[in-house]
């Protein structure tokens, strides 16, 4: 018998336009590996989040806002892939958090900036 678990980490963002509406943005999900996709979905909640504020709107959770969502340079000076983040991850190069957000990022196309 076999037996699959799967995991996920999702998160979506509430934010009140300025007429008083509440809407729902950005819904993300992660399926791989926990200790990870929770800083990953950290990354696109906050994103969304500092672009939401951005447009006028409030954002519910405004600890989103104030997240440091700084990536580190790779090491090589190349632009970062799924590849040489997981790469170093495996190696202890990369934090949980970093590598997270590392995926996230590359994810938004913000690696091609």
């Amino acid at each position: 018998m076999l037996v699959l678990i799967s995991c996920s980490t999702q998160g979506k963002l509430e934010y009140i336009t300025a007429e008083g509406e509440h809407k729902t943005a950005c819904e993300t999900e992660y399926i791989w590996e926990p200790s990870v996709d929770k800083y990953a979905v950290e990354y696109i909640l906050s994103y969304c989040a500092k672009k939401t504020v951005q447009r006028g709107n409030k954002v519910v959770d405004e600890s989103l806002v104030n997240l440091d969502l700084t990536i580190p340079l790779t090491p090589n000076g190349k632009p970062w892939t799924f590849d040489y983040a997981k790469g170093l991850h495996k190696i202890n190069g990369l934090s949980d958090k970093e590598y997270g957000y590392i995926i996230a990022y590359i994810d938004l196309g913000l690696n091609k900036e």
